[in-house]
Parts: C-alpha cells; sequence; structure tokens
C-alpha cells in the first residue's frame, strides 16, 4: 500500500515499515500452518506462489550451481573459435555464468565475446558445426545483426542434465565507418521456471 514511508508526525514513517514486516512475518506463519496441513503438491504450488507473487524471498538462485557449471564447459566458450580473436575480459575460456534473481523471472545466463577477424559466414558455419556435434537443435532467429536476412545470427537449443538451454550467436558492429570492427556475441540463457527462452 505505501511504496515509500509515509509520516503524520514523528515516528510515524517507523511505525508503517514496522508494519509491513509483520504482515510479512504474518504472511510466512500462515503459509508454514497451510504447509504442514496440506501436503507436498500443495506446497511447491504456495512457495512458488509466496516467492513469485508475495513475498519474493525464497532465493531462486540458491541451487543453480550445477547448471551454470555446465553453460561454462559448453564448447561455444571453449575459447575463440577461428577467424576470431579475444576482447579484454574474455581471454580465459567459459561463460561466466551466473543467476539473475532480480526481476521474477529468474534465469542462468553465460556470455562470451571475441573480435571478428575473419570471414563472417565461415564463422557462422563453424559454430553451427560445432553446435550440431554436440547435439543441438538449430531454431529460427530474428535478426539483431546489419541484415534482417543474414543467416549468420544463429539459434540454437539443447536439453542439459540440469535444464534447458538456449544460445545466441550474434555478429556486432563495434564503430560504424570504414573499416569498422565486428564482434561475435555469444550467449545462453536457461529460464528456472522452464519458461521456453526466445532467440
Amino acid at each position: 500500500m505505501f511504496d515509500s514511508w509515509q509520516s503524520n508526525g514523528a515516528g510515524g514513517g517507523m511505525w508503517v515499515q514496522h508494519n509491513r514486516e509483520r504482515q510479512k512475518v504474518m504472511a510466512v506463519l500462515s503459509a508454514v500452518a497451510l504447509l504442514l496441513a496440506l501436503g507436498f503438491t500443495t506446497k511447491e504450488r504456495i512457495l512458488r506462489y509466496l516467492d513469485g507473487g508475495l513475498l519474493n524471498t525464497f532465493d531462486d538462485c540458491a541451487a543453480t550451481g550445477p547448471l551454470e557449471r555446465e553453460i561454462d564447459a559448453l564448447p561455444f566458450f571453449a575459447g575463440p573459435p577461428p577467424g576470431t580473436a579475444p576482447v579484454r575480459g574474455f581471454e580465459t575460456p567459459g561463460a561466466s555464468a551466473g543467476c539473475l534473481d532480480d526481476s521474477g523471472d529468474e534465469l542462468v545466463t553465460g556470455h562470451a565475446v571475441f573480435r571478428l577477424t575473419g570471414d563472417r559466414q565461415d564463422v557462422a558455419d563453424r559454430l553451427r558445426a560445432v553446435a550440431e556435434r554436440d547435439g543441438w537443435t538449430r531454431r529460427p532467429v530474428v535478426s539483431t545483426g546489419d541484415d534482417p536476412h543474414d543467416p549468420a545470427d544463429l539459434c540454437f537449443e539443447k536439453r542439459l542434465k540440469n535444464g534447458d538451454v538456449v544460445v545466441t550467436v550474434g555478429f556486432a558492429a563495434v564503430n560504424s565507418g570504414p573499416g569498422a570492427e565486428k564482434q561475435v556475441e555469444v550467449d545462453a540463457y536457461s529460464m528456472l521456471d522452464g519458461t521456453a527462452t526466445a532467440c
């Protein structure tokens, strides 16, 4: 009801803050009582409701370490593919995978950037071959590159041991004008609630 402290006098804002905390505690205690009375399936539903809509106090990222390690080890992140070179901050193989839990749509992500030094289409073909060897399925994409019909923007999906993952590959200009440098950006996404991730 209150987005910020409101006060009708000294100490009024403090009362509003304490009242909100008390309401949260009472909601949690009520949910615990329901959990004890209703059983496992309902318990899972109540926890999801509390986390997503009411309190958002449970840490959905607490158990994502195994999936983060799987994403870090994907062949797309093993190092610069032929025709590319590392950029500052991405010299070490891996995706620096992590979990985002700040929007209600928690997801695990990984990211790597390489400088394009060779032929764009050749790099795309090599990454496509890597995906095929590793059992990834190609998905259609809405390109964000220079040309909306460019086949070099790629998207792949695969069910890993710890979750469904989508990997996108995009080619982007770093600057404009003659001799503009281009980069290859590789991103991995996995929604923790199982929602499909768009390319």
